[in-house]
């Protein structure tokens, strides 16, 4: 499935007992309509507050008795709008929504400008500082390629020592007119929190408190220390997963 959500309302995507989550969500609902317990695999987990335009989602069905529309429509009657169900397809048994991804793509939203947007306050971060754009630009640079983003992500609490060793394809700041400003990054996989300390960084290389040279110097001291403010969750969203053949 390809899913589309404001996290506004939910902790995050995973399935978290006793909280209101996407997975959780989706999994009640389709698990009552083919009156079977599902297991959901998703492309990102999202955190709390983060939204998607092009979540990827995966789980095993009986070929028999499954009508692809007929769910999507289903899981859009009761979930939306919160939760869109944009396409249904049944695809191979090897396909996973989470191991076979190549790439991932994330935007971040930041409106730039004195007064705050009611219409656009749940999807952006309202940021009234005056900001360089070229020294934005200047401070995507130092990220391209594979590098060890320990200083931009948190440490996995689960597995302290895993590699958090990305490649990133492209990474670029974007004028959309009317004081709105986009973060574009694609990467082969992301570290938690990792988009979101990139974009606090880079605001304090716009608004001037550092230079754009320092996002290299802090990407080689892999010190989670030397990095700026994690951004807040609600600019950024999961806005499409790139498969062999296949892109949300």
């Amino acid at each position: 499935m390809v899913v589309a959500y404001d996290g506004s309302s939910f902790n995050g995507f995973a399935v978290q007992p006793g909280q209101p989550t996407v997975a959780g969500a989706l999994t009640d609902v389709i698990s009552r309509g083919l009156r079977r317990e599902v297991v959901l695999v998703g492309a990102g987990r999202t955190d709390s507050g983060v939204h998607a335009w092009g979540q990827v989602v995966t789980f095993d069905v009986d070929l028999d008795d499954f009508d692809p529309l007929q769910l999507r429509r289903s899981l859009n009657r009761v979930l939306r709008p919160m939760i869109v169900v944009r396409a249904v397809d049944v695809v191979e048994g090897g396909f996973d929504a989470r191991r076979s991804a190549l790439v991932r793509r994330y935007r971040y939203t930041v409106l730039n400008r004195e007064i705050p947007d009611p219409f656009l306050a749940a999807t952006t971060w309202h940021v009234p500082d005056t900001l360089s754009i070229s020294a934005l630009r200047l401070s995507c640079d130092p990220i391209v390629g594979e590098h060890n983003f320990s200083s931009f992500c948190r440490a996995p609490k689960r597995d302290p020592g895993a590699s958090l060793v990305r490649r990133v394809d492209y990474a670029r700041w974007v004028i959309l007119g009317d004081g709105l400003l986009r973060f574009e990054i694609e990467a082969s996989s992301f570290c938690h929190q990792m988009v979101r300390s990139l974009v606090g960084t880079m605001m304090e290389v716009g608004r001037g408190l550092r230079v754009a040279g320092d996002m290299a110097g802090t990407l080689r001291a892999r010190q989670r220390s030397l990095a700026g403010h994690i951004a807040p969750p609600h600019g950024l969203c999961l806005w499409s997963v790139g498969y062999p053949g296949f892109d949300s």
